[in-house]
């Protein structure tokens, strides 16, 4: 049965592990992990820089979502997967969101052909993990062991179920820019939320900490700092002979609360006329946090909040 998914899949970079798993890159900055055993496919994100989801990233999970899509979906495979997990493999951050250097550049020079692409490339694969990567009984699984804002926040949320460590925060900061979130954030709060808890998340700009959004149901489960891994190993056993029946009734949610990727390109087309319309003070404030997350990743060691404040006077 492994010779059968090793051969069928050796062109797209699949390898056999000394432990009996399977292994492919999608690039140098995703890659998957598949466990037989229980059927589990685990997916890191291990972006270069700053953390935050760039074009390429973007493009490469897709690549891969169609990659386990062609594969786990042929007829012909005997492998099954039931878990799909996305995690990170960056100490202390799971993502930032989105690339403010390049949504900074397309607003200056008002490419809204860039920015609209950027934009549908995000949705494109937050909904195929929305849908399970169009495969029958799988859960997908979001397991944050770091801090998850903005868009990846909303890739989280695009999962059956997120597992958060007890350390981590997550926030929308997009309403500090003037702007809002709008790629996914919005619908998939919704279906999970009450508009009450949809209005904090959105329109505060403040970071949450796990346990509060346990509290407010936007994370099913939060562990201890290190924990997670083994929370998802545990939940994996603990459904063990019930994969089909939880599979089931996360399709049941999705036809009782559905999001449509009609709607998301929608609200997708919103977010790029908000963009291009920023304000400067807006600019700026997104300038300061694209340079200080790239202080933080020794992008640009050289900078001390006084140049910051000074590259982008006017904030405070």
């Amino acid at each position: 049965m492994r010779s059968n998914l090793l051969r069928a899949t050796t062109s797209r970079g699949f390898a056999e592990t000394s432990d009996g798993a399977f292994e492919f890159d999608a690039s140098s900055a995703f890659s998957c992990r598949y466990e037989p055993e229980d059927g589990v496919l685990w997916t890191r994100m291990s972006p270069s820089g700053v953390p935050c989801f760039s074009l390429d990233l973007l493009r490469d999970m897709e690549r891969a979502s169609q990659i386990v899509e062609s594969h786990f979906g042929s007829p012909r495979e005997t492998e099954s997967v039931s878990y799909i997990v996305l995690t990170s493999s960056i100490s202390r951050v799971f993502n930032l969101g989105g690339d403010f250097g390049t949504f900074l550049e397309q607003i200056r020079t008002q490419d809204r052909i860039g920015l609209t692409e950027y934009a549908k490339s995000a949705i494109n694969v937050v909904y195929r993990n929305y849908t399970c990567h169009n495969l029958r009984g799988v859960t997908t699984v979001a397991l944050l062991e770091g801090d998850a804002l903005g868009g990846g926040l909303e890739c989280a949320l695009s999962c059956d179920v997120i597992i958060a460590e007890r350390h981590v925060r997550c926030g929308f900061p997009e309403i500090l820019f003037d702007m809002f979130p709008g790629m996914g954030a919005l619908s998939f709060l919704s279906r999970r939320c009450n508009r009450s808890v949809v209005q904090e998340l959105t329109r505060s700009g403040r970071q949450f900490t796990a346990d509060e959004l346990q509290s407010m149901g936007v994370v099913d489960h939060v562990v201890d700092t290190g924990a997670g891994v083994g929370a998802v190993s545990s939940l994996v056993k603990r459904r063990r002979g019930q994969t089909n029946g939880h599979s089931a009734m996360n399709a049941v949610e999705r036809m009782l609360r559905p999001v449509t990727l009609h709607e998301l390109y929608e609200v997708v087309g919103m977010w790029v006329s908000s963009a291009l319309g920023l304000s400067p003070r807006g600019q700026d404030w997104m300038r300061r946090v694209y340079l200080q997350q790239r202080r933080a990743f020794g992008l640009d060691p050289h900078l001390t909040d006084a140049v910051v404040r000074r590259i982008t006077p006017g904030i405070g």
